[in-house]
């Protein structure tokens, strides 16, 4: 190929070569402009997500800032960075104030239950429903719930969390509280002696039986899951049962109560005293049916057994031991016995006497008496006025003294007649006079001794002090009181010893020797102590009594050794006589005094009817008085004898119940309770003290035709406040503080003691309460006390 057509090949390709560079040069144009385009769109789009972005952040700060719970943003050592407003109130801090590490703020047993939550965090990256306990600022404990979730930075590493906290304080308390209040209940209902059960009547057995009810009809539980009360009711009350639950069903009552018989499950018949309540629904609807049953069946077999005694009685009453008189509205003896013609030396049978008039009984039988004119004068006062007087001392001239007691009798409010009674009481009388005498020596030894006096319980802790002991002890009563007397003032070698001898004292040894005491000032006494045991009404030791002199000027003088050692060892023996009697022969007389009316009692209960029995109970109420005195006084100071009290759930409402069922109550007085009483800890024979105390003293001060005793509470955070309303006689206000004085009694009530109210107070005091009154005379009286909770 020659050169020319070389050149002309290569001509060609270079203008190929331009055009395809010029071709290329446009695609690469198009392509940059296009490429420009979608920058230039980017860019856009860039800033528009982040205004997007920059907008909804703001609104999350909002709505975190804003929102009621708790929320808090910290790095991963627990250094708070961001809070809003509720927690700062939720733990107390500021971090705009101060540096906040949560972790510090957890309670001591929460640590290592946080970190492994927060390895969970960092693993997960959420972690829900942690719950711990903190300590807020202001040193508050704290239940706290927390939701949280990791942040991470713009390469994904986690840099921080944040979470929602909230405050289950109060919602755990109330859980706990509902939970408790469960157990409580469960426990009232498998612990009760009263069987009780849940129905409903949509379901054909019952849906709760408590082991009460299954032990009285003797089914199980399960089985009760297809019985229905109605089912196991016997035959013959069937009718009226069904009865008042269509009464219930259609809404005419919401409870009834009734007495009936109930078929067991071997086929045993026994009574129950049954109450039914509905519980209703907002339309009125019966819900469910609550139902209690009492086994009274050992009460029904009794009171028949009391009326087939009652028709005996009326052939009994002539061989009583008392001598009874009965007439009728015209004087015409209806009824007497051998004993009212002994006592008053008539020759003639019971029988004979019926009829004869008694007009001039008075006049014929006066000169029975030292005092004709005044007996006379009262018979005539009695009759006039026909008002109960129980208890009238007679001398006779030969000496002996009878009691008479006058009953009018009313039928439907008309006068019927009246029964007189004589018995006679020369030996109960010498007995009252005897104690009499022992009491005011007793108590004078008491004022008078220039001894110090001291009694302890079984564990050595102080329960009595008289004023010398605490003059040659320097101590106060109230710094003596309830402490252990060995601690307190004896040296540490000698309360090993002190300790022996309380021993033997719990074993009813008595002895004396001699001790080195520190007064308060620390100054060292020697004592010359008498100790005997002490013992309640049956002979049981309850502590000791000791007789403290102190004989350090004589250890130091040694002067007139051999008569002071005759006069220690006289002044002992009294001294422990003395302890032996003030702890058990008071009672001694009064065991006797018992000992007689239990064995009159007994002869007459199978012989007198209950209205009888009533009358015969206000007769001895007289003879019981003094050993009533005594028992008050003995409570008066056991209360402060008690080295602690028991912490039992009492029910005051079954607590009121039992004191109405054990108390005499008149037919004209009613009680009735406001608002249903609480359930309070505490000791169950002291509350039962205080509130019977009280009715009781309300009880026997009404003196309307139609008595009413009210009784309600109101309670703060620390106390139960209880009122007591009566509408008695009422009380001066000059003797509102004087009542609570032991023997400090007002008017002449045959029961009143003087020492009702002083236990009440002394109640009261213990569980750190205090009482007042509010008083008109002549309409009533309302006392008010409180009880710590």
């Amino acid at each position: 190929m020659d050169l020319t057509e070389r050149n002309e090949i290569l001509k060609r390709a270079l203008n190929r070569e331009k055009v395809a560079r010029k071709e290329a040069e446009k695609i690469l144009e198009a392509k940059s402009n296009e490429l420009y385009s979608i920058s230039n769109a980017l860019t856009q789009s860039n800033n528009q997500l982040k205004e997007l972005l920059d907008e909804k952040s703001s609104e999350l700060e909002g709505v975190f800032v804003n929102i009621i719970d708790a929320y808090i943003v910290m790095d991963l050592t627990g250094n708070v960075i961001k809070m809003n407003e509720a927690a700062i109130n939720l733990i107390g801090y500021n971090i705009t104030l101060e540096t906040i590490n949560l972790f510090k703020l957890l309670k001591k047993g929460y640590k290592n239950y946080t970190i492994r939550a927060f390895k969970q965090l960092l693993e997960l990256g959420s972690y829900s429903n942690y719950q711990a306990v903190i300590i807020t600022k202001d040193l508050k404990e704290k239940i706290v719930q927390i939701n949280a979730c990791l942040i991470y930075n713009s390469e994904g590493k986690p840099i921080a969390a944040q979470g929602i906290a909230r405050d289950i304080t109060e919602e755990t308390a109330i859980k706990e509280m509902v939970i408790a209040q469960q157990k409580q209940l469960k426990l009232i209902m498998d612990n009760s002696s009263i069987g009780i059960s849940l129905s409903s009547q949509h379901q054909l057995g019952l849906l709760i039986a408590n082991h009460a009810l299954c032990n009285i009809l003797e089914y199980s539980q399960e089985e009760f899951k297809n019985i229905r009360l109605q089912d196991l009711t016997h035959s013959k009350d069937k009718t009226e049962f069904e009865k008042f639950l269509r009464k219930l069903f259609i809404g005419e009552i919401d409870t009834f109560s009734l007495e009936n018989r109930y078929i067991t499950k071997t086929n045993k018949v026994i009574w129950a005293k049954t109450i039914v309540t509905a519980i209703r629904d907002e339309q009125g609807n019966i819900e469910y049916q609550v139902a209690t049953i009492q086994d009274i069946t050992k009460e029904k077999v009794a009171k028949e057994k009391l009326k087939e005694s009652e028709n005996r009685l009326s052939t009994l009453i002539s061989n009583l031991q008392v001598g009874v008189l009965l007439e009728n509205e015209h004087r015409k003896i209806t009824l007497t016995n051998k004993q009212f013609c002994k006592m008053f030396s008539i020759n003639a049978s019971p029988n004979d006497l019926i009829g004869s008039d008694c007009s001039n009984a008075a006049e014929n039988s006066k000169r029975f008496f030292k005092n004709p004119v005044s007996f006379v004068k009262r018979i005539k006062e009695l009759l006039e006025k026909k008002e109960i007087v129980i208890g009238d001392e007679l001398e006779l001239v030969n000496g002996k003294i009878y009691e008479r007691n006058y009953i009018p009798i009313y039928n439907n409010g008309a006068y019927k007649g009246h029964l007189w009674s004589y018995e006679d009481v020369t030996i109960q009388k010498n007995y009252k006079e005897s104690l009499k005498a022992q009491k005011e020596k007793y108590s004078n030894i008491i004022a008078n001794m220039k001894l110090g006096l001291m009694e302890i319980d079984t564990e050595g802790s102080i329960r009595y002090v008289n004023q010398n002991f605490c003059e040659i002890s320097g101590f106060s009563e109230e710094e003596l009181l309830n402490q252990k007397a060995t601690s307190l003032m004896l040296l540490p070698e000698d309360q090993k010893r002190a300790q022996d001898i309380i021993n033997k004292r719990n074993k009813g040894i008595s002895d004396s020797y001699e001790i080195t005491v520190r007064t308060k000032t620390n100054e060292l006494r020697h004592w010359l102590l008498s100790g005997a045991p002490n013992y309640d009404v049956h002979g049981k030791v309850i502590g000791s009594i000791g007789i403290h002199l102190d004989i350090t000027d004589q250890k130091k003088l040694e002067l007139q050794k051999e008569e002071l050692l005759k006069s220690l060892e006289q002044q002992n023996d009294q001294l422990n006589e003395y302890a032996h009697i003030v702890s058990h022969d008071l009672k001694s007389p009064l065991r006797n005094i018992s000992a007689l009316l239990t064995w009159t009692k007994e002869d007459l209960n199978e012989k007198l009817g209950k209205e009888s029995l009533e009358n015969l109970d206000l007769m001895q109420d007289q003879i019981e008085k003094m050993d009533y005195l005594i028992e008050n006084i003995l409570k008066y100071s056991s209360i402060s004898n008690n080295i602690e009290l028991s912490h039992d759930d009492i029910d005051l409402n079954n607590t009121i119940d039992n004191i109405i069922a054990s108390i005499y109550i008149p037919k004209h007085i009613e009680i009735k309770i406001i608002s249903k009483l609480p359930i309070l800890k505490g000791d169950f024979t002291r509350l039962q003290q205080l509130f019977q105390n009280i009715i009781s003293n309300a009880v026997n001060y009404i003196d309307k035709e139609k008595g009413l005793i009210e009784i309600d509470y109101l309670e703060n955070e620390s106390h139960y406040i209880f009122s007591i309303k009566d509408n008695g006689i009422g009380i001066a206000e000059k003797d509102h503080k004087k009542i609570f004085t032991i023997f400090k009694s007002l008017g002449n009530h045959d029961k009143s003691t003087g020492i009702g109210l002083s236990i009440v107070k002394k109640i009261v005091d213990l569980y750190k309460g205090d009482i007042w009154l509010e008083s008109t005379l002549g309409k009533g009286t309302t006392f008010y006390f409180s009880l710590k909770k």
